[in-house]
């Protein structure tokens, strides 16, 4: 039986140092398949380890320790937020997201305090940071060549460049922990070749270059951060003259790296990314302060937070203390804080240990450090590739600070966390079966496949009824059958409102389904729901705007307009997530309100209007085109958008024009 259990137990560190090398490829955005994928994973790295527990095997020992209760109480509380949330779909989520993080860093602080399986798990999380570092490298390099341009921001496989920099800087402290092996290895065999200490240096030398190449401002000051700590706890003397020549030598690299000149230059000059982070911030507080115990169920901020929104459309709150407390409730921010103050806690006292262990300690606390100041100004910790590998590096560093510790012997607590991670695994699967098909049906819609999308669309939704995203892709590629198409797509996007009532995209989908089929007011009504639930969302109120104009509700129709230009002067929109133009409902409204000014007769302010539309217009649709073969292999292009917005500079420069004519005559 323990062969069995041994045996096991090896199964999940094989499971675990794979999952920690593909995490940059398999985890790097937060798309559902992407969450669902790599929580499917982690959990099948614990399972074995439960169960490799529950048989008695001597290779599971005391990982997470006091830290453990409310790193569970946190998850437990999280199920419970579950219950009033506002999108169910999206908080299951998030639970299965935050249960894989638990589950990792369990799996590697019970089963890795073995020393030669240590330095293996430190050795992947090293190599597949200077894997994703060569890639943004390569990418750089390449930017420069072809197009020209040093200040291109680097991301390599990850969803932004700040998640990059997040990644970078647990890999860093990963390789920094692998160069004192190859140094310490060395110096008790001078004789022998120093391979290992040249690969442990250049992966810590690439990671930095890259991190450089992020210009992730609070990417950057989370790294320093964590190289204080480093330096302040590593059981190595660092003389003052060498701190000073690192500092400089930091601040030449600053300079010669142009991406982060670019930026913090930038930030001299203007203060876009920081108002914008703070007006998101002051929404996500209201949020806490209206739902303080509960929130409104996790994972689900980017659907509640338009309620409370100050500025434009962000799917994250850009700090995650606010986020976790604005989902799950204060009490989740209190424990999800408690469980991090026991594990500093345990690695303070790994400090007092001699050699490795008090190192690999140090780089546990310094990349806790680092992504927890990072997080106070994003969400790097939410991307599956950041809070799995912070997991791994937290787990690995307990396993170091807590040395030979007892074997684990509640065999009952093992084979109830084994049969509740089979259960969890089982539905993980079935959900990323589901969200295989989704995509696969969200690649046919992207190439106007409408018909061959149903199929797997349908077979999506039956296998994860909760998601209304599917339900919503499903409704679209019916919408566009000859054969009563919107009228069987209907109640499909009722069902997706009725799941995610705070969606205001399906309202407009149900808007536009209605004005197809001529019921004139029940598309007014869909659309003025969408405007209630999104009160900031522009497209919103040019869809409602112009459902009025059909009616031929010219008053309620400009009312519509001047709402939308107040929602322009307001923060909203002086303040967008990316500065270049991503969102033409602007230019609808200046365009109208143009028209209404000319009727009047005033001229002036007619032109001024004309104007502002078509140059919103033409820059995005100029952005739009020279991007058009990315956008396109990414599934992302939208030809009917861009064609409106050709449309609309086109008709306001005419307008122009006449205007012009006008004036000389």
């Amino acid at each position: 039986m323990k062969s069995a259990a041994d045996w096991l137990a090896n199964a999940a560190r094989v499971l675990a140092l794979a999952l920690v090398l593909a995490l940059p490829f398999a985890g790097g955005y937060m798309f559902d398949r992407h969450v669902v994928g790599t929580a499917l994973w982690a959990l099948l790295c614990a399972l074995p380890a439960a169960a490799a527990c529950a048989l008695g095997s001597e290779r599971v020992r005391e990982g997470l320790g006091r830290a453990a209760w409310p790193l569970a109480g946190f998850l437990a509380w999280m199920v419970v937020a579950t219950v009033g949330s506002v999108y169910l779909h999206a908080s299951l989520m998030s639970v299965l997201q935050i249960g894989s993080y638990v589950a990792l860093i369990a799996v590697f602080a019970s089963l890795f305090s073995d020393e030669r399986w240590r330095r293996w798990a430190w050795i992947a999380i090293a190599a597949a940071g200077a894997i994703e570092g060569i890639i943004g490298l390569r990418d750089w390099t390449q930017t420069v060549i072809f197009q020209g341009d040093p200040s291109w921001r680097i991301f390599g496989t990850m969803y932004n460049p700040n998640v990059l920099a997040s990644y970078l800087v647990l890999t860093i402290a990963a390789g920094a922990v692998v160069l004192a092996m190859a140094w310490r290895g060395t110096r008790e065999q001078p004789d022998r070749p120093r391979l290992a200490l040249i690969g442990a240096g250049f992966a810590v030398l690439i990671g930095c270059a890259a991190l450089l190449l992020t210009a992730s401002r609070a990417g950057l000051l989370g790294a320093m951060f964590g190289v204080i700590v480093f330096a302040a706890a590593a059981p190595t003397r660092i003389r003052a003259r060498w701190l000073v020549i690192g500092a400089l030598g930091l601040i030449v690299l600053m300079v010669l790296a142009p991406p982060l000149r670019n930026r913090i230059v930038s930030a001299t000059t203007q203060s876009h990314s920081a108002v914008f982070r703070w007006y998101t911030w002051v929404g996500t507080a209201e949020m806490v302060q209206a739902k303080p115990v509960l929130g409104f169920g996790p994972g689900t901020w980017e659907h509640a937070h338009p309620q409370f929104a100050r500025v434009g459309f962000t799917r994250m709150a850009h700090q995650t203390p606010l986020q976790v407390a604005a989902e799950a409730g204060l009490p989740a921010l209190l424990l999800v804080l408690g469980g991090v103050t026991l594990i500093g806690r345990r690695l303070v006292r790994g400090l007092r240990s001699e050699g490795l262990p008090a190192v690999e300690s140090a780089a546990g606390l310094a990349a806790l450090a680092a992504i927890g100041l990072h997080n106070l100004a994003d969400y790097t910790w939410y991307v599956p590739a950041v809070g799995l590998t912070l997991a791994a590096v937290a787990g690995l560093a307990l396993a170091a600070s807590r040395g030979e510790a007892a074997t684990h012997r509640r065999h009952r607590l093992c084979w109830i966390g084994a049969a509740m991670l089979l259960v969890a695994a089982g539905a993980a699967g079935w959900g990323l079966r589901a969200q295989m098909l989704h995509a696969e049906g969200q690649a046919m819609l992207s190439r106007g496949r409408y018909q061959t999308a149903v199929p797997p669309l349908r077979r999506a939704a039956v296998l994860d009824p909760l998601d209304a995203e599917i339900l919503g892709d499903l409704a679209r590629a019916i919408s566009a059958s000859p054969l009563d198409g919107p009228q069987r797509a209907v109640p499909i996007r009722l069902q997706a409102a009725t799941l995610n009532p705070l969606d205001a995209g399906n309202y407009l989908a149900l808007a536009q389904l209605y004005a197809a089929l001529g019921e004139e007011q029940s598309a007014i009504a869909a659309a003025r729901r969408a405007v209630e639930v999104h009160p900031n969302f522009p497209r919103a109120y040019v869809v409602l705007a112009q459902l009025q104009e059909s009616i031929g509700a010219e008053d309620k129709a400009l009312e519509t307009w001047r709402a939308l230009e107040e929602v322009y002067e307001s923060p909203v929109g002086q303040y967008q997530a990316i500065e270049d133009p991503t969102d033409i409902s602007w230019a609808h409204a200046w365009y109208a309100l143009g028209r209404e000014a000319e009727r009047e007769g005033d001229d002036d302010d007619a032109a001024q209007y004309y104007r502002r539309a078509a140059e919103l217009t033409g820059q995005f649709a100029r952005s739009r085109r020279n991007s058009e073969e990315i956008l396109r292999e990414l599934g992302t292009w939208d030809e009917a958008e861009v064609v409106e917005a050709e449309r609309l500079e086109q008709q306001a420069e005419r307008r122009l024009e006449q205007l012009e004519e006008r004036d000389e005559r």
